[in-house]
C-alpha cells in the first residue's frame, strides 16, 4: 500500500516516550489558525510503499532499546489510515513501540482498529467548546474528540493529552478548569501536557502564500505558561 509522507525526523524526544523516529504524514482535514505545519496540510507528491517505509524505519530500531519507537505524526496521520494500518502492524512484528500524534478529528471502525494496534495515542484537546473549534480550527469536532478520548479509556489505551494554550483564546484558569472538567474521570490518561502557542512555523505561511490569521499574535508568554501549569496540577 502507497502512503504519502511529509518528512522524517530522528531523536524526537517530544514525540512520546524515549527516543524516537517521527513520520510526519501528509493529509489534514482541519485548518487550524495555529498551526504549525501548514505544509502538510494537502496529501501531494510522491508516494511511498509500506514495506519500503518499514525498511527504512528498521534502521534506526537500535536506538529504541530504552523505551523509544515510532510516532506517526502529521497533519492528521488518520487521514491515511489503512496504510498506518498496514504499516504499524509490520512495525510491531518487528518488536517496534508505535504511537500516534492525532487531532482526533476522524474516527470509525478502521481508526479503532488502529487504536487498538498502537501502544500509545498523543492526543490533542484543542479546545473545550464546539464553538471555539468550528472557528479555531474551521472545523467543529468536538463531539467526535469527545467519542475518541471515551474510546480510548474504555480500551484502556495509554494516551497523553496536549493543549496549546493561545494568548487571548484559552490563556486563563477557567479555561483550563474546563479542559479538566472534560477529562478527569479517564484513568488512561498518562498526562496533560499543557504546551506554548509558538511562532516558529510563521515563515511556513509566506512561503506557501497562505494567509497567517494569526500573523499579529504572540508567543505565550513562558511565565504564563508556567502559571497554568501550576493551576492544572493544584485542581487535579
Amino acid at each position: 500500500m502507497v502512503g504519502y509522507i511529509h518528512s522524517i525526523e530522528s531523536f524526537a524526544t517530544y514525540e512520546g516516550s524515549g527516543i524516537r523516529t517521527a513520520v510526519f504524514m501528509r493529509g489534514c482535514p482541519l485548518r487550524c489558525k495555529f498551526c504549525h505545519n501548514p505544509d502538510t496540510w494537502d496529501i501531494q507528491g510522491e508516494g511511498i510503499e509500506s514495506e519500503a517505509l518499514v525498511k527504512r524505519l528498521l534502521r534506526f530500531k537500535t536506538y529504541f532499546s530504552r523505551g523509544g519507537g515510532i510516532t506517526f505524526s502529521g497533519g492528521e496521520p488518520l487521514v491515511q489510515t489503512d496504510f498506518l494500518i498496514e504499516t504499524s502492524l509490520r512495525l510491531k512484528e518487528n518488536g517496534i513501540n508505535v504511537a500516534i500524534d492525532t487531532s482526533e478529528s476522524i474516527f470509525n471502525e478502521k481508526v479503532k482498529n488502529l487504536y487498538q494496534i498502537v501502544d500509545l495515542v498523543i492526543a490533542d484537546l484543542k479546545f473545550n467548546t464546539r464553538e471555539t473549534y468550528a472557528s479555531e480550527c474551521c472545523v467543529d469536532i468536538y463531539d467526535t474528540v469527545l467519542e475518541t478520548l471515551k474510546y480510548l479509556n474504555e480500551i484502556n489505551k495509554p494516551v497523553i493529552l496536549r493543549t496549546v494554550i493561545i494568548p487571548g483564546i484559552n490563556d486563563s484558569e477557567e479555561a483550563i478548569k474546563a479542559y479538566y472538567e472534560l477529562v478527569k474521570e479517564f484513568k488512561n490518561i498518562q498526562k496533560y501536557e499543557l504546551k506554548a502557542f509558538h511562532t516558529l512555523g510563521f515563515d511556513k505561511y509566506t512561503k506557501l502564500g497562505i494567509l497567517n490569521p494569526y500573523a499579529n499574535k504572540s508567543a505565550l508568554n513562558e511565565k504564563r505558561l508556567d502559571e497554568l501549569k501550576l493551576y492544572l496540577a493544584q485542581i487535579r
